[in-house]
């Protein structure tokens, strides 16, 4: 294994749903987060019920937020030790 991600529970009232991940620290730096978010992203245009993605990441985590910026997410908020991103889906 090289790290886990996660849908975090059904989509919310919105029709947003959040992702979680981690990469094992041998394998960091080599994509591989980057490639999985972009196939939960995939996988998410085609499920009726998922308008956005939402994901939150750490402050001083860059290697995260470099993750979601290549997939597209935007930085749409912050609290005291996170900010939140969220990607908006569009259908196939």
């Amino acid at each position: 294994m090289v790290g886990d991600l996660c849908f975090k529970g059904l989509p919310n009232a919105n029709s947003e749903i959040e992702i979680g991940y981690g990469t094992y620290e041998d394998f960091q730096g080599n994509g591989y987060m980057t490639e999985a978010v972009g196939g939960m992203i995939e996988w998410a245009k085609r499920q009726p019920g998922v308008k956005a993605i939402t994901a939150s990441t750490d402050q001083t985590n860059l290697p995260s937020m470099v993750i979601l910026q290549k997939n597209q997410f935007v930085k749409v908020g912050e609290s005291e030790d996170l900010f939140h991103w969220k990607r908006e889906i569009r259908k196939q």
